[in-house]
């Protein structure tokens, strides 16, 4: 007699509202079919599994750092989850915290922290759950390709996910060890490709595979489709030659009913038989209350956050449509240098330049000298397609930067942004004959003064050299223009590369939010750096005047010299202990900032500047 295990899957979840085309998903409506379907089966026989993405990328996530997400997710009832490659994007210590704050497993069984030999950001290596009177052991499996591309990612030991598969399978069987499982399924965030090579080389390992990463729908050969639903092509599935594998789209668009058979075969138990059924997150399902109501509180956090400040600014950012899209700025100089730089710790590559375009700056406004909220930076940078990384020719972005300057004087969106790159043209030539020079340059560090350690002031550039046109470089953009359009056709021909594609990439206003994040904490340890060095010398000072007051016999006296608190806090210090900014260092703060906003301004502070990136001449 067989036995019957139900699963309902998805993966890659961004936008907890409902979108304009159909499926319009939205986690309210996901919430009423998800619900239904799990009434429907005995709850001893069903399981809700997610294939990761939830914590970014979206702009309502650059906001929160994905924390709006937590509350919505825990409401769906999830029994165990595979982190994805953007649940990263704003740290690992971030994704701890988010971690700990959800009610289900998270699992990423072949990365770990090299030191500790644990799964990196608080995952677990794997997951026994008991139902339909089975022992069913998960395992999480990531593709090192999106590993690579993650910036800022600390080192992290990568293990061949077949390898990890085998080990961890073998380790959950084992009859006489501490699970003896009787099946084992894998929650993967990778590519289809890599998800059927997996499955063609662990196929005494895995029962079942659920996929994530991809943004599509996709049942592999070894299930079969319900409901009138048929198998579609994708490209990197032709090696799928009978895989039980589902992906489940994105978006809370979809939701995936996994009916498993469970018989026996050799001894052990095994998944004979796996029907799929597609549901559609249409406007024909009603949205479920609870979850609209989680869904409006996560809504107004955010409207809350966008009004705090997260930086301030020396210097005008001029985002108007007539500067951006007529000439260089120094808003838009700041960002495509934050676009070059931000994959540039986590590849093998040296990213050569970046190239953005001033129809990328939407607001059409001036900000600062002054405060800088997250409503600004999302009014700003409001698209959500993300930075990727591409290997190009030197005629590509020649042919680029002149489709790029051929409507001057014409306020066109194409009008480039760049870093990395000097172009001096001639506006009153022909259209696509423009370009004098090009030139790659680079950034020579500032020299800091000696009152000012919280210095962010730009270093002075440098020319390397001419672009040459039969050269290959690696270039920063957006997907957007990646994809030849607003008249980047160039960068998208047959030998264009894709080092960090569009799945991998991180939104743009993500990389400026996290700049932000990662300038205060590193100016908040330099402070605090200082004040320990200030610590150790009082307490060397204390222990000196002890000495003194003990060979004279006045010990009693020597409490008044400094506080208990004041001693402990020193002492803590002096042993290299982590705290927190400590009072007397946030009192002398107050009196040299002003307060907690002063401080954070120091920190946080930014002085975007025009530098002749971009130069009319005239011959």
């Amino acid at each position: 007699m067989s036995t019957k295990l139900n699963i309902l899957h998805f993966n890659d979840v961004y936008h907890l509202k409902e979108q304009s085309r159909e499926p319009v998903g939205g986690a309210a409506r996901f919430a009423t079919l998800l619900k239904e379907f799990r009434n429907s089966f005995d709850a001893d026989t069903t399981l809700v599994t997610f294939g990761g993405d939830a914590f970014n990328p979206s702009v309502e996530s650059s906001i929160t750092k994905g924390l709006h997400m937590v509350a919505p997710l825990n409401s769906l009832g999830i029994d165990v989850a595979c982190i994805g490659n953007h649940d990263f994007d704003f740290g690992v210590a971030v994704l701890r915290s988010h971690i700990a704050q959800t009610k289900f497993p998270w699992l990423l069984s072949n990365v770990v922290d090299p030191d500790t030999d644990k799964p990196l950001g608080g995952g677990k290596k794997f997951v026994v759950l008991n139902k339909s009177g089975l022992k069913i052991g998960f395992i999480g499996l990531v593709e090192k390709e999106w590993l690579e591309t993650i910036p800022g990612l600390p080192p992290s030991k990568h293990i061949d996910f077949i390898q990890a598969c085998k080990d961890l399978s073998a380790e959950l069987r084992d009859p006489n060890g501490p699970h003896a499982v009787d099946l084992v399924i894998a929650i993967t965030h990778s590519r289809l490709p890599n998800d059927i090579i997996l499955a063609r080389g662990c196929q005494d390992e895995i029962d079942l595979m659920l996929g994530g990463h991809d943004h599509f729908y996709y049942v592999g050969k070894g299930c079969e489709m319900k409901d009138g639903w048929t198998r579609q092509s994708i490209d990197g599935d032709q090696e799928d030659d009978g895989v039980k594998l589902v992906k489940s789209g994105t978006d809370f668009r979809e939701l995936s009913i996994v009916e498993c058979e469970i018989g026996e075969s050799g001894g052990r138990k095994v998944i004979k038989k796996v029907e799929v059924t597609r549901k559609e997150v249409t406007r024909d399902v009603p949205p479920d209350a609870e979850m609209e109501t989680t869904v409006e509180i996560a809504t107004q956090e955010v409207s809350t956050v966008l009004a705090k400040p997260v930086a301030y600014t020396t210097t005008p950012w001029d985002c108007k449509s007539t500067t951006v899209r007529s000439s260089e700025s120094a808003f838009g100089n700041f960002v495509a240098d934050l676009m070059m730089y931000a994959y540039q710790s986590c590849l093998s590559y040296n990213i050569d330049c970046a190239i953005l375009c001033g129809g990328s700056i939407r607001s059409d406004a001036t900000y600062g000298p002054g405060v800088i909220t997250l409503s600004d930076i999302r009014e700003i940078l409001p698209f959500e397609d993300t930075v990727v990384v591409i290997r190009i020719t030197g005629q590509q972005i020649w042919d680029a930067l002149e489709s790029a300057l051929s409507k001057i004087p014409k306020q066109e969106g194409r009008f480039p942004v760049v870093s990395g790159l000097k172009i001096e043209y001639d506006p009153s030539a022909p259209p696509e004959k423009r370009i004098r020079n090009l030139y790659l340059t680079e950034r020579l560090p500032p020299t800091p003064s000696d009152d000012d350690d919280t210095s962010t002031s730009q270093g002075s550039l440098n020319i390397i050299g001419p672009v040459d046109v039969n050269q290959t470089y690696t270039v920063c953009t957006r997907h957007y223009l990646a994809q030849g359009y607003d008249g980047y056709s160039a960068l998208n021909r047959p030998n264009t590369e894709y080092i960090v594609d569009d799945e991998a990439g991180i939104i743009l206003s993500t990389i400026v939010h996290r700049y932000f994040i990662g300038l205060y904490y590193v100016n908040a340890m330099r402070f605090n750096k200082s004040f320990e060095e200030r610590t150790r010398e009082t307490v060397a000072k204390a222990v000196e005047k002890w000495k003194g007051l003990k060979k004279v016999k006045r010990e009693r006296d020597s409490k008044g010299h400094l506080s208990r608190k004041s001693i402990c806090d020193a002492l803590a210090l002096s042993c290299g202990e982590v705290v927190d900014i400590v009072p007397e260092a946030k009192d002398e703060l107050d009196k040299e900032s002003a307060g907690e906003d002063g401080f954070k301004r120091e920190w946080v502070t930014v002085s975007p500047v025009i530098e002749g990136r971009i130069v009319a001449v005239t011959e």
